[in-house]
């Protein structure tokens, strides 16, 4: 039987209506672990930023609300339980960095969370960045994240609960992956475990979707890591990516930490590749209270912010709408802000050395299933 083209088939359709009713729960929302005692008091948790020209306003100006770095800065202060200290490495920017950094200073010292601030003489890039601000890193512990994310209060603390209950039952883990939002605080679609954090090396196929919700959970019953706080389980993949990630410090000493290529990209993904090549294993935790919005601060998008406005609900100073707005000005001399052309290529290239030192073979099918599918179809 023939369908409708102007229709969508009602199994997509029940499936849709299905997340819609469970992303509604209340478990799902960002402060619902306010309800509970947590096993912590404090997080044995270093939080490393690296950050190039996030802060085009003073920090005493009429405009401070619209540094994203700021964001960040502030959602890790009010984690819960608290961090241990936050790292910031300032990839030589040439903006208010330092003065807004150091505005957190006061707050940062009331709550018992130290600050570092370290800044490149020159640029050298978002993975040598982050690596650099692992050699101080004095936590069990170590999260990278991006300057221009945002994270809620519990981010942190389903991360570590996560890590050390896989090891309870004696998984050797080596870094918790998290849910990545763009631009918006919900799941963007729904689609099997299967598909999230996938590479193939035979025959070439990559695939991130850290900001889907798993199918599977929308119809299994015992999904739960822990059934009292409503802790989604997490799951196996195969590639990381560190807007929002946890990695233990002994795992990320042994491995080599970050390291540099020509290209500059993908840096994450082949540290990702190299953790599970020297014998541990990557997760991701897909629980929607532990979300990471991320701005991609520079980038035009048409993509418009969906789901609940609750950073400034917690005490975030700006509403998620308001920060991810800004975020859509286009600025070129921010982050790792590219043309699109040199991103498109770069992006290409890097999945490409990632994949061709583990399977030649495989690195041809993926050019040349880019090269039909973006090169010739557009």
């Amino acid at each position: 039987m023939s369908k409708n083209k102007n229709s969508k088939d009602s199994e997509e359709i029940d499936i849709e209506k299905a997340f819609e009713e469970e992303i509604k729960k209340p478990y799902y929302k960002v402060d619902y672990l306010d309800n509970f005692k947590l096993p912590y008091d404090k997080l044995d948790v270093s939080a490393v930023i690296p950050t190039y020209n996030r802060c085009p306003y003073k920090p005493n100006g009429l405009k401070k609300e619209l540094n994203p770095l700021s964001w960040a800065i502030k959602s890790l202060l009010l984690q819960k339980p608290a961090i241990n200290e936050i790292v910031i490495v300032d990839d030589h920017s040439e903006d208010y960095t330092a003065e807004v950094v150091d505005s957190f200073k006061e707050e940062a010292k009331e709550k018992n969370v130290k600050i570092i601030y370290i800044k490149n003489k020159q640029k050298r890039g978002n993975s040598i960045a982050r690596h650099i601000g692992s050699v101080p890193a004095n936590s069990k512990y170590i999260i990278f994240m991006d300057d221009d994310a945002i994270v809620p209060p519990y981010a942190s603390f389903g991360a570590v609960y996560t890590f050390e209950e896989l090891e309870k039952k004696g998984v050797n883990v080596g870094l918790i992956n998290m849910p990545t939002y763009f631009r918006s605080s919900k799941p963007s679609k729904i689609i099997s475990k299967k598909e999230i954090g996938k590479i193939d090396f035979i025959r070439g196929v990559y695939a991130t979707n850290k900001d889907a919700f798993p199918l599977e959970y929308l119809e299994e019953k015992e999904k739960f890591l822990d059934v009292e706080l409503h802790i989604l389980s997490s799951f196996l993949i195969n590639n990381m990516n560190s807007t929002f990630t946890l990695c233990s410090r002994k795992c990320y000493q042994e491995v080599g930490g970050f390291k540099n290529n020509v290209i500059g990209r993908g840096l994450d993904r082949e540290f990702g590749l190299e953790v599970i090549e020297n014998g541990y294993l990557i997760y991701f935790q897909p629980d929607p209270k532990f979300q990471c919005v991320h701005g991609a601060y520079g980038l035009k998008s048409e993509q418009k912010f969906e789901g609940d406005d609750w950073f400034r609900k917690i005490g975030g100073g700006i509403s998620l709408r308001k920060a991810m707005e800004s975020c859509n000005r286009v600025n070129k001399n921010t982050g790792m802000r590219i043309s699109k052309e040199d991103y498109f290529y770069a992006a290409i290239i890097s999945i490409f050395v990632l994949i061709y030192p583990r399977n030649k073979k495989g690195a041809l099918k993926w050019i040349k299933k880019v090269y039909s599918e973006f090169v010739k179809k557009g």
